[in-house]
């Protein structure tokens, strides 16, 4: 009796090993893509359900790291990708001041997934030379950053290839200009400032007022000096080098032929003889945004005059009205004030500040699909572009961002590139400002619409075949343009003369004619 319970439990015992080797086959079956008909897959079922091992892409922006650090940033960047697409990414900051030279040598040592840039770090020459990955196949897998840049994203091509993702930009105003403390301008008596004269009178009262401090120490003035006197005549078609005329817009003229640049070389001789600029200006780096910003908050300077209204309204203002409660600030636009025409935004490689994805990477897409959640997913844009709620920015009641309580220095810089007028959050800015910018971006909306697209459109000039003659001509540039450009001169004739030689040596007529041979195929297209 008892062997007989025995047998009948040992055979009950196997039967339920047996059914729960088939039940486990069945269920590792079951989502694997086999049929029942198929042989089982064999090995540990714990390493098919293994987590996908997460990618780290490595990218750069500009400006420099929150004080606070980034650890709550990444925290919850973290958890949006790892599970929407199983990478990390982590930024390195470049500081403003030398940039080109620095994101240069990165993109030479190919050390990261993602690059930012523009014109002003010679994106559009780094492109043509493969430098950055061609993202035009992957866009099929990106359909809803295609549908959100609605067709534009053609604009951005070189040789017809997309080599980055462009910023997006709103129709509005706001170009370079001339920042500088109102309050002052009240207490001295000055006129309102909406010219070269008006701007000439405040920087030389501000030179009397501030003796210990030059009040132009970027290089850069001369170039800004020089737009004011064409902004309403000409077109600039290749930045240094070429403009147009309104009255023929599609006729190249070199720069250096313009009676304007004349003029802009005798009024930078004047500053500089009169000690308006720093006469060891020319040792500045090509950026000298940050060493300003700091003497204005100690009230050894009233003016920034080499900026755009951007830059000022998101990394000056705040710190401005934190370290001088009682200061007040105008703006003066080199382009609005100047009557030059507005177009809608431009979206061009030589134009416009881009994302790319490196030509070296491993995971060209995934980054592509980080960009696409930047600028189409909420709680990604607000992420990247001002940092953690609460800790890098707050937003008040009405939906406005507000830095209010947030200390300078941990107000986190936007990933460069990513700016995207319809996802980004109004801003209620402090004091006077909130009205001036309010103004300007009406005032240019209105502007550019009325405007409409500017000639020069999706016009793309390709130095491909320039590259001896581009050498050459930034060494003309180094040597003998900059410093006659900051009035370094004992003798305008003599040295314009003397450049206008150097140019012609270096290939500057070949420049021209090739870039006129392209402007003229771009009219024919059009």
């Amino acid at each position: 009796m008892k062997r007989k319970q025995i047998t009948k439990t040992m055979f009950i015992t196997s039967m339920a090993l047996l059914l729960g080797l088939s039940t486990a086959c069945s269920n590792s079956n079951s989502g694997s893509g086999n049929s029942g008909n198929e042989p089982a897959k064999t090995g540990n079922s714990a390493a098919t359900d293994a987590p996908k091992e997460i990618v780290e892409l490595k990218a750069i922006t500009m400006g420099n790291e929150p004080k606070s650090g980034l650890d709550n940033f990444y925290k919850e960047l973290d958890a949006l990708t790892e599970k929407d697409l199983g990478i990390r990414v982590r930024f390195d900051y470049i500081p403003w001041g030398d940039e080109k030279n620095q994101i240069s040598r990165a993109i030479a040592a190919k050390e990261y997934d993602l690059y930012v840039g523009g014109a002003w770090s010679d994106f559009a020459n780094f492109a043509t030379k493969n430098a950055f990955a061609d993202l035009t196949p992957l866009l099929e897998e990106t359909p809803a950053l295609v549908e959100h840049y609605k067709g534009s994203l053609d604009r951005v091509k070189i040789d017809g290839k997309v080599f980055g993702i462009p910023q997006y930009n709103k129709p509005g105003g706001g170009g370079e200009g001339m920042l500088y403390r109102e309050d002052l301008r009240q207490k001295w008596g000055l006129p309102e400032i909406n010219s070269l004269d008006t701007a000439e009178q405040y920087l030389y009262k501000a030179k009397d007022e501030y003796p210990s401090t030059p009040m132009l120490n970027d290089k850069r003035f001369g170039t800004n000096i020089y737009s004011q006197l064409i902004a309403s005549k000409y077109y600039t078609v290749a930045a240094d080098y070429a403009v147009a005329s309104f009255d023929d817009p599609y006729k190249i003229i070199s720069i250096y032929d313009t009676p304007e640049y004349k003029e802009a070389v005798a009024k930078a001789k004047q500053w500089y003889d009169d000690g308006i600029v720093d006469h060891d200006v020319l040792a500045a780096q090509g950026n000298a945004t940050a060493e300003t910003l700091e003497l204005m908050k100690v009230d050894q300077k009233p003016l920034e005059f080499n900026n755009h209204l951007g830059a000022i309204s998101n990394n000056y203002i705040n710190q401005l009205k934190e370290a001088l409660p009682d200061s007040t600030y105008g703006w003066y636009d080199f382009f609005m004030d100047n009557n030059a025409p507005a177009f809608l935004p431009k979206m061009s490689p030589s134009t416009i500040t881009m994302i790319s994805v490196g030509a070296n990477t491993q995971h060209a897409l995934e980054a592509l699909k980080f960009i696409e959640k930047g600028h189409t997913d909420q709680t990604y844009y607000n992420l990247l572009a001002y940092g953690v709620e609460g800790e890098n920015y707050k937003v008040d009641s009405d939906g406005y961002i507000l830095y209010e309580g947030i200390p300078t220095d941990n107000i986190k810089p936007a990933w460069t590139g990513l700016y995207d007028g319809y996802q980004a959050l109004q801003v209620n800015y402090p004091g006077e400002w909130k009205a001036i910018f309010d103004k300007i971006q009406a005032e240019g909306a209105k502007r550019a619409e009325a405007g409409g697209t500017d000639p020069y459109e999706g016009f793309s000039f390709d130095t491909s075949s320039l590259a001896t003659e581009l050498s050459n001509l930034e060494t003309v540039k180094t040597q003998y343009i900059q410093p006659l450009s900051v009035g370094m001169t004992n003798d305008i004739d003599g040295d314009l003369a003397k450049v206008q030689k150097q140019l012609k040596d270096a290939g500057f007529d070949t420049y021209l004619a090739e870039l006129q041979k392209q402007v003229d195929a771009y009219k024919a297209g059009k």
